[in-house]
């Protein structure tokens, strides 16, 4: 089961960046696509085929009659998207609030190895 949800969560992050690309989020390091969505499905495939016969102090998953370990882990899900959101935004407002946060749009034009740096990275 693990070999499938890790195939599983991997096409899902590759989907997930495309479409990171396809729509233009400014999300450099995949940070979303692979840990938000990777970390979604891996949670969300325990809480669905967790079992008891493996790990005897776990619980079973919902496909295995658990409820709720499935509500559990659903729960969690949302919490931890509900603090990454806060705590992401209360920190960019904060650095914002001390140095902007984005650049201008001929600064990004330029290129921000001139702008920021002073020198040309690439040529």
């Amino acid at each position: 089961m693990a070999i499938l949800i890790g195939v599983l969560a991997s096409l899902v992050c590759y989907y997930a960046v495309a479409l990171k690309n396809r729509m233009q989020w400014d999300d450099a390091l995949d940070v979303w696509g692979v840990h938000g969505v990777g970390g979604v499905v891996g949670v969300t495939a325990l809480g669905l085929a967790a079992s008891k016969a493996y790990n005897a102090a776990g619980a079973d998953g919902l496909a295995n009659g658990d409820a709720s370990f499935f509500m559990k882990e659903m729960v969690t899900v949302i919490g931890a998207a509900v603090v990454a959101f806060v705590f992401t935004y209360l920190m960019l407002a904060l650095i914002n609030a001390v140095s902007s946060v984005k650049v201008s749009a001929q600064e990004e034009e330029l290129g921000l190895d001139v702008t920021l740096h002073g020198e040309q990275a690439y040529i």
